[in-house]
């Protein structure tokens, strides 16, 4: 049943935050990626976590901390081409809502030649700790459009 999907990025803030220049390595096992649609990662790798969405469906991404005092901001969300991926969406860059908390929404275009392929993206997202100090960070996960 298409739906709208919820895809949260979950972050060891006070982990990331502490290390000065985080590899990407480092960078991802600080954070984890879930939604409310049984998305996973066939290796459990951030790179290789796949939500699937619907086509002319709304996809939110989340930002969350696993530690108080921190917030963490999806800043965009940028459409990679990559091998034979596809952008799913009609911009190639989705701009986060700003804010220490802000997410990021767009609907999936309403076209059918887009079932059964991939969408490889950036979700560049920021860290936030006391005050106005923030680090920004980025993962590279996938989308696929459920049949």
């Amino acid at each position: 049943m298409a739906k709208p999907v919820v895809i949260t990025l979950t972050v060891q803030t006070a982990n990331l935050y502490g290390i000065d220049t985080p590899s990407q390595t480092e960078v991802d096992s600080c954070c984890r990626l879930s939604d409310d649609n049984s998305g996973s990662s066939p290796n459990g790798t951030l790179e290789d976590f796949q939500s699937n969405v619907f086509i002319n469906n709304n996809v939110k991404w989340l930002g969350a901390s696993a530690d108080p005092g921190y917030s963490v901001a999806i800043d965009s969300i940028v459409y990679e081409s990559k091998s034979n991926d596809v952008n799913f969406f009609d911009n190639a860059t989705i701009s986060g809502s700003g804010g220490r908390s802000g997410n990021a929404s767009a609907n999936v275009k309403n076209d059918p030649n887009l079932v059964n392929q991939l969408d490889i993206y950036t979700v560049n997202f920021s860290v936030y700790s006391s005050g106005t100090s923030y680090k920004t960070f980025s993962i590279d996960p996938k989308l696929a459009i459920n049949p």
